[in-house]
């Protein structure tokens, strides 16, 4: 197996280890405990800090367990710094971790060059004993490393980047455009249209732009009754527009007292 593939399954099995004790914290308290309305204000500040513990705990990882995460160690990884060929430093290991957060094209970017956008800017190495051997008598021997493969490097990264992002942003723009048939987003645009708000703008409907869609499902105690809230958003002239829909008896309906331009 390429040390190319052992990263991404170590990566795998770092990301389930740090993140799955704190994920199951946060799920099990915004469901489990979400009806108890006293303490939802503190709830979701819990559950806001575990996600940033997480994330942290995360990044950090190469730092807590000394340069091996436990997914370098099962693969016989070790992260050295480009430059001197020595073990990378905790500043590095947390910088070069910091990234993240771009997995999917940190991982495609990975597969291509052989290194993250991580390994890039902190200067660092991943690789095994037979890797670091391989690379150090290749560093010191006198071929020169032609520019122009380096360059064609460049150009695929950031040609696969630039595809990624377009692809990300195509899907978001077609969930978005879908949505525009729904019953909800009819009587939030209608509102919209109508409000003084958007006429004090003096300019016609085709400079609205949409672009939020988030639904939430709400249960009472007794299970009797479901509600459902829609908050669908617009920008006009780069201002940022929220409409609030509340579903009752089967009719979708403006809450005017959560719809607040300013």
């Amino acid at each position: 197996m390429s040390i190319r593939f052992k990263r991404l399954i170590a990566f795998l099995i770092d990301w389930n280890i740090t993140l799955f004790p704190f994920v199951f914290i946060f799920v099990f308290l915004s469901t489990f405990l979400k009806e108890e309305s006293s303490i939802n204000p503190l709830i979701g500040l819990f559950c806001f800090f575990t996600v940033i513990i997480a994330f942290v705990a995360f990044m950090l990882r190469d730092v807590i367990f000394k340069g091996r995460s436990l997914g370098k160690r099962l693969f016989g990884l070790y992260v050295y710094e480009k430059s001197s060929l020595k073990q990378a430093s905790p500043r590095q290991c947390f910088l070069r971790n910091i990234f993240f957060f771009l997995y999917f094209i940190d991982g495609i970017v990975l597969l291509v060059t052989g290194q993250t956008i991580g390994d890039r800017v902190a200067g660092t190495l991943v690789t095994s004993e037979q890797g670091f051997e391989f690379y150090t008598n290749e560093i010191q021997s006198d071929t020169p490393v032609p520019k122009q493969k380096e360059i064609k490097k460049a150009v695929l990264v950031i040609t696969i980047i630039i595809a990624c992002l377009t692809i990300f942003l195509g899907l978001i723009l077609t969930v978005l455009n879908n949505q525009k048939d729904t019953a909800e987003y009819k009587v939030a645009y209608s509102y919209f249209v109508e409000s003084q708000a958007f006429k004090e703008l003096n300019i016609d409907e085709s400079k609205i732009h949409f672009n939020q869609y988030s639904s939430q499902t709400y249960t009472s105690k007794d299970n009797n009754s479901v509600s459902q809230t829609v908050r669908i958003g617009f920008i006009v002239n780069f201002k940022s527009f929220e409409v609030v829909c509340h579903k009752e008896n089967d009719i979708w309906q403006v809450c005017t007292e959560c719809t607040l331009f300013e």
